[in-house]
C-alpha cells in the first residue's frame, strides 16, 4: 500500500462586515478558500480538492476524481450548478492535478514531503514521595522533536510488551515543524526490573529503545548522592577535630626545669 501526503494551500479568507440600521452590532461573516493536493506513492495518483466554506461551514467543492462540484448543504447547491454547466472553469480545475498539485510536490518534495528528523526520548519516573518498592508507580517516555508526526511508542516491562495501563498524550505540534508525545505506563516496580520504552519513527533505520531501571530513579540518585555527601562531610569534620585536639594537647604540656647535679636546691 502506497504512502498518503496531503498538502493543503489557503487561497484567502474574507471576513464581510453588514451593519444595519436597526441593529446596534455589526454583523461579521467569514469565507474561505482551501484547495488540498492528496499524494499517493509520489505523484503517481493525485487526488485534488477545492473546497468552500462560510463561517467555517463546508458549502461546496470540487473532486478531481469526480470531474465535478459537489454541494455540500443546500447553500452550496446554486454554487455547484452554476460551475459544473461552465466548461472552462471545470478545465480549469481539472487541470489543476497537473500545474497545481503535480508542481506543488516538487517544490515541497524536499523541504516538506522527504524531510525526517529522528526523535529525541527521555525516560522518567513521575514524582513520587515514595522510593519505588511495590506500589504503583508512572513511568513517562517522552519523545520530542521528530517529524513526520507518525510515531508509534511502545512499554516493555522486563521483555514483555505492557498494553494495559499504557496512556498516550495528544500528539502536540512544537511550532517549528516537530513534534512531540508522552507516552505513560503505570505499574509495579519492584528491584530488578527492567522497564523500555520502544519508538518506531521512519527516520530510524530501527526502533530505538531506552532502558529504566529502579536504581536509576532520580530519588536514589539524590539519596545516595546525600549520604555519600555526609560521609565525605563528616571525616572532615573529624579530621579537623583531630588536628585541633592535638595542637591543644601540645600547647598544655607541664614546663620540666634542668636535669642536672649542679642546679642549686634552696
Amino acid at each position: 500500500m502506497g504512502t498518503l501526503y496531503c498538502i493543503s494551500f489557503m487561497f484567502f479568507i474574507s471576513v464581510i462586515r453588514l451593519d444595519f440600521c436597526r441593529s446596534s452590532a455589526a454583523v461579521d461573516y467569514m469565507t474561505e478558500q482551501k484547495a488540498e493536493c492528496h499524494y499517493v506513492n509520489g505523484t503517481q495518483q493525485v487526488r485534488y480538492l477545492d473546497r468552500y466554506f462560510y463561517n467555517q461551514e463546508e458549502l461546496v467543492y470540487f473532486d478531481s476524481d469526480k470531474g465535478y462540484f459537489i454541494a455540500k448543504t443546500e447553500f452550496g447547491k446554486p454554487d455547484a450548478d452554476y460551475w459544473n454547466k461552465n466548461k472552462d472553469i471545470i478545465e480549469d480545475e481539472k487541470s489543476a492535478v497537473e500545474t497545481y498539485c503535480k508542481h506543488n510536490y516538487g517544490v515541497w518534495k524536499e523541504g516538506a514531503i522527504e524531510r525526517k528528523v529522528k526523535p529525541e526520548i527521555v525516560v522518567s519516573l513521575m514524582p513520587n514521595h515514595e522510593e519505588p518498592r511495590t506500589v504503583h508507580h508512572i513511568l513517562q517516555c517522552n519523545v520530542f522533536g521528530f517529524y513526520p508526526s507518525e510515531v508509534e511508542v511502545k512499554w516493555y516491562r522486563n521483555g514483555q510488551e505492557e498494553t494495559e495501563l499504557v496512556t498516550s498524550s495528544a500528539l502536540f505540534q512544537n511550532g517549528d515543524w516537530s513534534f512531540r508525545i508522552l507516552v505513560m505506563l503505570e505499574t509495579e516496580i519492584h528491584k530488578g526490573d527492567t522497564f523500555t520504552c520502544e519508538v518506531h519513527h521512519i527516520s530510524l533505520e530501527a526502533p530505538h529503545r531506552v532502558d529504566w531501571h529502579p536504581q536509576m530513579s532520580d530519588s536514589a540518585k539524590s539519596k545516595r548522592a546525600t549520604g555519600i555527601g555526609g560521609i565525605v562531610l563528616g571525616t572532615a569534620f573529624l579530621i579537623v577535630g583531630v588536628v585541633i585536639y592535638m595542637r591543644g594537647r601540645k600547647a598544655k604540656t607541664p614546663f620540666r626545669g634542668p636535669q642536672s647535679e649542679h642546679f642549686i636546691h634552696t
